[in-house]
């Protein structure tokens, strides 16, 4: 990571939307620059939570009782959040106190402020899908414990600046690496399982598999891909575009679905996770298709929630799979030369 001066440079420009800011330079409107900021994202994330909690009330109100408690605790993440940051106080010592203070916390305290403000985009990302999942009537548990995830890494944000704040001194850099970034470079991007290619080896829950073709989709701004990785039978590995969401071992099934955000596939009871329009490609040894219209759905067991569904709808057929969920510290993957990577 840069240092905190350099950084300074790369403000994106969120604070000097702040009436009235003016930084930490100056002794005499430090408190002022310091008030403004928390009232500003104090704010944002207030009516966060009010969508949050109007939510949870919602399912409450409809008895949909296994929601409720995942939603509720989001919504009172985000609530602790506010509190604490509408209610700090600090001595006069410090940031605002009459000694010197370190260039570099101050420098520091631009980068905090800044990382306060862009977390209200954050929690947008999962509050748009808990607001979606809800309108769906589809689960909501999985998208609430990622938001009530993603709101405690906010507050850890808050609690290093309160630190530089109270000391005047700024915090260590591996602090300041884990809270700002807390995603590795090498944990950004897919899953490695997303790359693989034909030819490819890898274990699956200690079973041994070899890709030989993929379908590709994107569909509602998410990206799927479903690797085969057995044939007689048919055996598909799907893998989400995104790291840190589940991977699933499924196989094709000539039950149908029926659509709704509730379906019954060969006896199983799903609920709809996700369903949209888009495209899919397929790759195998024959070469590829070319992107082509196709409509998925992924789905998870109505009580088996480890049971996993993914349909694809290309228009004049329909391709259905299911299957269980797979961690992925579950997949091994060895390349195409047996290496494992």
């Amino acid at each position: 990571m840069a240092s905190t001066t350099g950084a300074t440079g790369r403000i994106s420009g969120l604070l000097d939307s702040v009436p009235g800011y003016r930084g930490y330079r100056s002794k005499e409107e430090r408190r002022d620059a310091d008030r403004r900021v928390r009232e500003r994202v104090a704010a944002a994330f207030a009516a966060q939570a009010d969508r949050v909690e109007r939510i949870a009330r919602d399912l409450a109100n409809q008895r949909r009782l296994r929601d409720v408690g995942p939603v509720d605790e989001f919504a009172r993440a985000i609530r602790h959040l506010v509190d604490r940051i509408a209610t700090a106080t600090y001595g006069y010592g410090g940031l605002f106190g009459d000694r010197n203070v370190d260039e570099a916390a101050l420098d520091q305290l631009r980068l905090f402020d800044e990382a306060l403000m862009t977390g209200v985009g954050e929690l947008e990302t999962p509050i748009l899908a808990l607001e979606q999942a809800f309108s769906a009537n589809t689960d909501l548990a999985t998208t609430a414990r990622e938001g009530a995830e993603a709101t405690r890494k906010i507050l850890a944000r808050l609690d290093l600046r309160n630190e530089v704040i109270e000391t005047g001194k700024p915090a260590p850099q591996d602090k300041i690496q884990d809270i700002l970034s807390p995603t590795p470079p090498d944990q950004q991007g897919p899953p490695p399982a997303f790359n693989l290619q034909e030819g490819d080896a890898l274990t699956v829950l200690g079973d041994d598999f070899v890709v030989d073709g993929r379908i590709d989709l994107e569909a509602g701004g998410q990206g799927l891909r479903l690797l085969r990785v057995g044939t007689a039978p048919d055996r598909w590995l799907a893998v989400p575009a995104e790291r840190g969401r589940s991977l699933a071992l499924l196989d094709p099934t000539d039950q149908p679905f029926t659509g709704g955000t509730e379906s019954t596939i060969g006896g199983q009871a799903y609920t709809v996770n996700w369903s949209a329009a888009g495209t899919g490609e397929v790759t195998g040894k024959g070469g590829t298709t070319g992107r082509r219209a196709a409509t998925v759905s992924v789905l998870t067991g109505a009580t088996d929630t480890a049971s996993r569904a993914v349909v694809v709808d290309w228009g004049n057929e329909q391709q259905v799979l299911v299957g269980k969920e797979v961690h992925p510290d579950d997949v091994e993957i060895y390349g195409a030369t047996g290496k494992r990577r």
